[in-house]
């Protein structure tokens, strides 16, 4: 009889441009997602982040340098590396998850946003970011 199979607990690994703001996510994803505010573009450059959140509790910088905190707002911080700048991720007072940028994961396909897009009314009039439709794998 076959014993019963362990199952790993996902591990997303991640960094900022020059590598020494790291991190590693344990646990599944929660609520991948595109935000279009203005702190969200003013804080990246861009005119859209997405977005995906861990608990806090199996979340952990481990880069050579721990993230620099700006307070962006009353209740949010949000966290980039001291040395190139990189948006890394955003920490919200009395929360107890911790959103990262999909984009600083080391494989940011991995995760793929759903159908949420915050403040999609504040992008730029000349963008509309449409999400692809996971491919289904061939199981026949």
């Amino acid at each position: 009889m076959k014993s019963e199979e362990h199952k790993e607990i996902p591990e997303y690994v991640g960094g900022c441009l020059c590598n020494e703001t790291t991190f590693i996510a344990k646990g599944e994803p929660i609520n991948p997602h595109l935000c279009s505010c203005s702190m969200c573009q003013k804080s990246s450059g861009a005119p859209t982040i997405a977005w995906v959140e861990f608990p806090l509790e199996t979340f952990r910088w481990n880069g050579t340098r721990n993230p620099g905190l700006y307070q962006s707002s009353e209740k949010t911080q949000r966290c980039f590396c001291q040395k190139c700048g990189g948006l890394l991720g955003a920490l919200n007072d009395g929360y107890s998850n911790i959103c990262i940028t999909i984009a600083s994961l080391n494989n940011p396909s991995l995760i793929m946003p759903g159908e949420q897009h915050s403040f999609k009314e504040s992008a730029p009039l000349w963008w509309d970011p449409h999400i692809l439709k996971q491919k289904k794998g061939k199981s026949e």
